[in-house]
């Protein structure tokens, strides 16, 4: 044994230098490591950085959220795909999609939606309120595996939108013998085969907005639906007998109504709250005669109808009208009203929507006279221009624009919204402010700031409120090719503007500016 000590001895003397040698070689690692980590924080601070990578996630996911919601209903299908872009920019958008529930509560039941990825949305929002879609295409016997999976969560259902002609009334009937505890909206559209006897009260205690679409209402429904506070219906009501002041819906503020027998059906309503009014009508006239005045505190109203013989039938039935929309008839309704300038004295707003560019210079004559005309009120009347028609390569929006500024300047504030700018624009920066200007347009209308200064609107819900006559209302203009040769502009192009004017009463000066959509 004693023989074997030295050998032992220098094994020990071995391990012990090596030891020594292994901790100085971790030793200068960990001083590479962290010289290399320094030279990257420095090259980091150097390069910049894209600011939308260190938006915090309560900024990030409100802009995930307004992404999706821009698709509209008819574009539900598309949700999958935009999360499937958003989490592939990079890891940190990745986990912030997977981990946000509120971005998985739109689901729709539809071929290009597989089953998988409706129990994906129905996992992935945990206990978050669920917005469900039932589009065109969908077949009970292809989708019976997605339709037990949001069947799986009625109680959390938020809104149902049924837009299919095929198997709706079985799908119907089903959802009549379940329970929607959250519903709150319903839209069904597309078939008038069958009446609709959905949704069920004793089953949607919550349900507050109701539309129909090409479908007919059943007997006992609408009497059913006390607490709605919105309905909208668009087809045929004839196969109802409505008596007088048979239906009762004490909480609705919001009536729109596409009706062949509106007539019967304002006569049966009782609405004390309605305040918004929205119809399309074929014969005015015979409507207004025969209505109870039930309308004292309707405070908007949107009129769309082919004529129009006396303006002061309406203004009676609608005596304290704050908004006023209306399409084509608008120039012959403000030169009616010249003749009842007593009328309407509560009047704010005015929105012209969808007329035809060549209908519009006559249409303001007609309204800047009866402005004219009106008594003096404490607040300028706003005028809205939305969604004006136009012919293909229509170039005259330099003259439209002053046309509308010598015009009403004088007399109110007017906006126009959703409108092509095709010509040539021209954006300088002045004093830290974007400044646009337009050919052919007095300077006093042009000298628009695009800055922190502009009062910023909130225009979200334009997608999903489209109006029918506002979906074919849009063609494509071409630029103007007469205006192509400006040269030294900093910026040019084909983009939809919101114009707004405001003469500021009293103190000769006015804000205006453009909005770039």
């Amino acid at each position: 044994m004693e023989g074997k000590l030295p050998q032992l001895r220098a094994e020990l003397a071995g391990l012990r230098q090596r030891k020594r040698e292994l901790q100085q070689e971790l030793f200068d690692i960990r001083a590479a490591a962290e010289t290399r980590r320094k030279k990257i924080e420095d090259i980091s601070e150097l390069r910049p950085v894209a600011a939308i990578n260190h938006l915090p996630v309560e900024v990030l996911v409100p802009i995930f959220q307004c992404a999706l919601s821009m698709t509209g209903y008819s574009r539900w299908r598309q949700h999958c795909i935009q999360k499937q872009l958003f989490a592939a920019v990079s890891r940190w958008w990745r986990d912030i999609v997977m981990n946000t529930p509120s971005l998985w509560t739109t689901i729709c039941v539809h071929p290009t939606w597989p089953s998988s990825s409706v129990k994906t949305h129905v996992a992935r929002s945990h206990e978050y309120p669920l917005d469900i879609a039932f589009l065109k295409q969908w077949r009970k016997s292809e989708g019976s595996a997605s339709l037990r999976s949001v069947l799986s969560c009625t109680s959390r259902w938020r809104s149902l939108t049924i837009r299919s002609k095929a198997c709706t009334q079985s799908l119907l009937c089903d959802l009549s013998r379940v329970s929607f505890p959250c519903l709150k909206r319903v839209h069904i559209e597309g078939d008038e085969d069958f009446d609709v006897e959905f949704p069920v009260p004793d089953n949607t205690p919550a349900l507050e907005q109701l539309v129909l679409k090409d479908s007919r209402p059943g007997f006992t429904l609408l009497p059913s639906l006390e607490k709605l506070t919105m309905l909208v219906l668009y087809g045929g009501i004839n196969h109802l007998q409505l008596g007088p002041q048979s239906i009762h819906l004490p909480l609705l503020r919001s009536l729109t109504i596409d009706v062949d027998r509106p007539s019967m059906l304002l006569q049966a309503i009782v609405v004390p709250r309605l305040s918004h009014f929205e119809a399309s009508l074929r014969d005015i006239p015979s409507l207004f005669d025969e209505i109870p005045l039930v309308f004292n505190e309707v405070h908007h109203l949107c009129l769309r109808a082919p004529t129009i013989h006396s303006v002061a039938e309406v203004c009676q039935a609608f005596p304290n009208i704050r908004h006023f929309e209306v399409g084509k008839l608008a120039s012959r309704f403000f030169h009616g009203l010249q003749e009842n300038t007593d009328l309407w004295g509560d009047l704010e707003c005015v929105t012209f929507r969808s007329l035809h560019v060549k209908l519009l210079e006559e249409t303001v004559t007609e309204f800047r006279e009866w402005l004219q005309l009106r008594r003096p009120t404490v607040k300028p009347l706003h005028l809205r221009l939305t969604r004006i028609k136009r012919r293909m390569n229509w170039t005259k929006t330099g003259h439209l624009l002053s046309m509308l500024y010598n015009s009403l300047h004088e007399h109110c504030t007017f906006e126009i919204d959703r409108f092509p700018l095709v010509l040539r624009a021209r954006v300088t920066l002045l004093d830290h402010t974007l400044r646009m200007g337009l050919p052919h347009v007095p300077p006093c209308v042009v000298n628009m700031h695009l800055g922190q200064d502009i009062p910023w609107r909130k225009s979200m819900n334009c997608f999903r409120n489209a109006s029918a006559d506002e979906s074919s209302d849009s063609e494509e203009d071409e630029e103007d090719s007469d205006d192509s040769g400006d040269e030294g502009s900093d910026w040019s192009g084909d983009s939809y503007v919101d114009y707004w004017y405001n003469v500021q009463n009293g103190a000769g000066g006015m804000s205006d500016a453009f909005w770039l959509s």
